[in-house]
């Protein structure tokens, strides 16, 4: 058992989860520093939702490391390359989707 990835894993899974209930994006200083008008463009719920999903996922990839012998080095390397490039995907459809504007 690597403790190591368990307690990574268990602080990225409760921050995803703390992000995705929309508690911490209000800290985040590109967020303070915007205007209020920008604030009203931006439909921040479902974005900390996605982020915070994704945060997540990262969190359970680590726990599987940490508690699971049979998830090797390897197999933890791949998951994190996978994790980067879908973690890339959705950066790109949230600056393409109208989902995350307020019309």
């Amino acid at each position: 058992m690597d403790y190591v990835c368990m307690v990574l894993g268990i602080l990225f899974m409760a921050g995803g989860i703390i992000f995705a209930f929309g508690k911490i994006y209000q800290h985040i200083p590109a967020w303070q520093k915007m205007s209020d008008e920008e604030k009203n463009k931006i439909k921040i719920k479902p974005i900390c939702q996605n982020i915070g999903g994704m945060i997540a996922l990262n969190g359970i990839i680590f726990v599987l490391k940490g508690c699971c012998a049979g998830f090797s080095d390897q197999m933890f390397s791949g998951a994190i390359i996978i994790w980067l490039v879908i973690a890339g995907f959705d950066v790109y459809y949230i600056s393409k989707s109208s989902r995350y504007i307020n019309q």
